[in-house]
């Protein structure tokens, strides 16, 4: 089950009924973690859809960025998470950060990770507690881009 997903958890400091709309449409996207893949799709817009993840790898604090522009992009990133990942992805959000356009929410979130992994990742066991910055980015009530920043080199030695 996910936590912290209706607003009587977490405290909204916006009336705005487009960052409203958006904010509802967040707690979704987390709700639909390794359970409906085409129902999390429909969340997005139909054309050029984009996630973004910065990294840092080789033990080198130089931040990249891996940029996942348009469909085949996005579903390459996102597919492997539904189909090869059996077990538990808890979310926590912790706060919606709306600035002026209502269009673009920050969140704070934790993730409850604890799960098999398949072919992508080495099949192997993956549990791990992680804290995290996101950046949504709505066109039309759609999510149009979606950026992550979390601790890497955390996430990396559980492969280790």
């Amino acid at each position: 089950m996910n936590k912290n997903h209706d607003s009587t958890t977490t405290t909204i400091h916006t009336r705005n009924p487009v960052a409203l709309q958006n904010i509802e449409i967040i707690k979704e996207f987390f709700s639909l973690y390794l359970k409906d893949k085409a129902r999390f799709y429909t969340l997005w817009v139909d054309d050029i859809p984009s996630v973004l993840t910065p990294f840092v790898s080789d033990d080198v604090a130089v931040c990249k960025i891996g940029v996942h522009s348009g469909w085949d992009a996005v579903k390459a990133f996102w597919d492997p998470i539904f189909d090869e990942m059996t077990g538990s992805f808890e979310w926590t959000i912790d706060d919606f950060i709306v600035g002026e356009d209502p269009n673009t929410i920050v969140t704070k979130a934790q993730s409850a990770i604890d799960v098999q992994t398949g072919d992508t990742w080495g099949n192997k066991h993956l549990r791990y507690n992680g804290r995290y910055v996101q950046i949504f980015r709505f066109r039309d009530g759609k999510v149009e881009s979606f950026e992550e920043y979390y601790d890497t080199a955390l996430l990396n030695a559980q492969y280790s």
